[in-house]
């Protein structure tokens, strides 16, 4: 991309912090020549209206009076495909699905990477500058196709070398017409001196895609010469083009001496080409390493800052810290006190367990030994009963 088209891009930087915004701004100015600024989202949104010509815009979200995702609505009811880079110290999903849901071309969080954002400008920048050559290209070949329609004899072909179309240029020189077209092969209108295997082979050459330039001898409809310098290629329907211009014999001489002459021209213009493109690469790679260095300047200034401050807060945690570790200190004493007590206590009904379950077992024991006891009593009275009955048999028998 050249040094010119950059300085036509007018960028626009939108963020409420005076210290971002004057980094942001004195960094860009370094690559482009046009760029604006406004505090906020409202601010940005009168600049945009009153400069049709911005190109890229920049914007932070968290912003006072009209935030960074309103003002991206508000520039989207004017310009769909304007780019539009925001930045943000702190992501919100939720803002950031509706930032791209709004056609939002990228997000970079803050603190922001000055080699990140200048990334996606050029890449932005590339991409426009593309557009609008692709468009200038577009118009030329517009022009182009009209200029060769109106100097060039151009007819095509199918792949059997059958002739559909001729425009007016060939017509008025080969003399056919219109009516003849319909019923024109490519073996009629060339000239039957010309090799049948020459032919041949350049069709082969022409299937496979490939382009053929040279000068050929046709034949008229009423039987007479003529040279055409042609250039013949395939197209995507299988269809054949050809475009070329009137010459002589004389010409053709003439051509091929005045080939050879323009070759080492050219040959030495390439040569020189290259020397002064390697000179303006070296002179382009120093420019850019002169702006890194400032740039990196710029930025180890603000890492400073920014380095004081966290050194500021960090001792004021410090401070936090120090006060919380005596309280967590003393509440700690304090649990300790409370967790030995509790010990002594669960040590003293460990004892009281323990002597319980000692009567137990004795108790448990002294059952046992009853329960056996009581059995051996059973036993024996039922022996007494059986006795007993015995003895009244007995004596009822003696009765």
């Amino acid at each position: 991309m050249n040094d010119t088209f950059l300085n036509e891009i007018t960028i626009l930087v939108v963020e409420d912090s005076a210290t971002d915004r004057k980094i942001l701004v004195d960094t860009l100015k370094k690559y482009f020549t046009n760029v604006l600024e406004a505090s906020d989202g409202q601010e940005g949104y009168e600049t945009f209206k009153n400069n049709k010509d911005i190109d890229i815009i920049i914007s932070d979200l968290n912003m006072p009076n009209v935030s960074g995702i309103n003002f991206l609505k508000l520039i989207r009811t004017s310009d769909a495909n304007i780019p539009f880079i925001v930045t943000t110290g702190k992501i919100e999903p939720e803002v950031i699905i509706e930032a791209i849901n709004l056609n939002v071309n990228s997000y970079i969080q803050k603190p922001i990477d000055v080699r990140v954002l200048l990334q996606k400008i050029d890449y932005l920048c590339e991409k426009k500058y593309f557009e609008i050559r692709l468009e200038k290209k577009r118009k030329e070949i517009e022009f182009l196709i009209e200029a060769v329609d109106v100097a060039a004899l151009i007819f095509k072909m199918d792949d059997k070398g059958k002739i559909f179309y001729m425009n007016a240029a060939m017509m008025d020189v080969s003399g056919y017409n219109k009516e003849d077209i319909s019923d024109l092969n490519f073996d009629d209108i060339i000239h039957p001196e010309i090799p049948k295997k020459f032919i041949d082979s350049t069709w082969e050459d022409l299937k496979k895609g490939q382009l053929w330039k040279g000068n050929t001898k046709f034949i008229t409809k009423d039987g007479e010469t003529f040279y055409l310098n042609n250039t013949v290629f395939k197209t995507n329907n299988e269809n054949f083009i050809t475009i070329a211009f009137l010459t002589t014999k004389e010409n053709l001489e003439k051509r091929d001496f005045q080939r050879k002459v323009i070759q080492k021209f050219q040959e030495a213009n390439k040569k020189e080409y290259k020397l002064k493109q390697e000179n303006n690469e070296l002179k382009n790679k120093l420019a850019k390493v002169e702006s890194l260095y400032e740039e990196s300047l710029i930025t180890l200034k603000a890492i400073k800052e920014k380095n004081m401050s966290n050194v500021r807060q960090l001792k004021h945690y410090e401070l936090q810290g120090d006060n919380l570790t005596q309280k967590y200190d003393k509440f700690m004493s304090s649990k300790k006190d409370e967790i030995e007590n509790y010990i002594k206590s669960l040590n003293i009904e460990k004892q009281k367990n323990e002597k319980l379950t000692i009567k137990y077992d004795e108790i448990l024991e002294l059952l046992e030994n009853t329960k056996e006891r009581n059995l051996n009593l059973e036993e024996e009275i039922r022996n007494k009963n059986r006795r007993i009955n015995d003895l009244s048999e007995v004596i009822s028998n003696n009765g």
